[in-house]
C-alpha cells in the first residue's frame, strides 16, 4: 500500500532524523572528547567533530532514509558538497550561540545541529539523493 505524499514525508524524516541522531551522537562524542580530555578549542573540535560524523551519516541516509538508486561517486559527491556548505552553517550558529549569545558549548552545538537538520533533510531529499528517475523523494 502507498503512503499519501505527506505520511511518505513525516516517514522519510523520522528515519533521517533517527540516522540524524546517530550522526550526532558521533559529532558530540567527539566533540567533548577533544574538548575536555585535550584541550583542543571547542569551535576547532565541533568542526573536526561534524567531520567525523560524515560517513555515517552519508551511508545511513544512502540506503536507510532515502534508498539511493544512482552512483555513489554522483550521490557522495553532492552529499559532500552539501556537508561542507552544511559545516559552515553549524560554524556559523555554533559561533552565534556560543559566543554572540553566550550558552555552554554543548547546549549551543545541539542547536546548532537543530537547525542543520532541518536544512540538509530538505537539499539532500531533493537534490543529493535523487537519481533521474526521482528515487529519494518520498512518494516519487
Amino acid at each position: 500500500m502507498r503512503q499519501s505524499g505527506v505520511t511518505a514525508v513525516f516517514v522519510q524524516f523520522v528515519r533521517y532524523a533517527a540516522c540524524g541522531g546517530m550522526s550526532a551522537a558521533v559529532h558530540i562524542a567527539v566533540l567533548v572528547m577533544l574538548v575536555e580530555w585535550w584541550q583542543v578549542p571547542s569551535a576547532m573540535a565541533s568542526s573536526i567533530g561534524f567531520a567525523s560524523a560524515i560517513p555515517v551519516n552519508y551511508l545511513l541516509q544512502h540506503r536507510f532514509v532515502f534508498h539511493g538508486t544512482g552512483r555513489h561517486l554522483t550521490s557522495f559527491s553532492r552529499y559532500v558538497a552539501v556537508t561542507l556548505l552544511s559545516m559552515g552553517l553549524n560554524l556559523a550558529l555554533y559561533w552565534l550561540f556560543v559566543f554572540g549569545i553566550g550558552i555552554q558549548y554543548v547546549l549551543g552545538q545541539a542547536l546548532a545541529i537543530g537547525v542543520v537538520v532541518l536544512v540538509n533533510f530538505t537539499i539532500n531529499r531533493h537534490f543529493t539523493f535523487v537519481s533521474s528517475t526521482g528515487a529519494g523523494r518520498a512518494g516519487a
